[in-house]
């Protein structure tokens, strides 16, 4: 992997996709900004870039009741 990573300060998410299981370690540079906070400001700045093409739905979407309630 990369030779610029100094620390073992990473985290380790692990997903299963179909049969295949993914180890993925997510490093960080040492800032004031949380993981929390990064993703915060991804899905912001997701939002405002697709501001054009989302809008608020007014009538739902579902064909049929769900079952919790019934």
């Amino acid at each position: 992997m990369g030779g610029n990573i100094l620390t073992d300060n990473y985290t380790t998410m692990i997903r299963r996709i179909g049969k295949t299981t993914y180890n993925v370690k997510v490093y960080c540079k040492e800032s004031g900004e949380t993981m929390e906070d990064k993703i915060l400001r991804i899905v912001r700045n997701e939002a405002f870039k697709n501001d054009e093409a989302c809008a608020i739905i007014s009538i739902p979407q579902m064909s049929r009741q769900s079952e919790r309630s019934a």
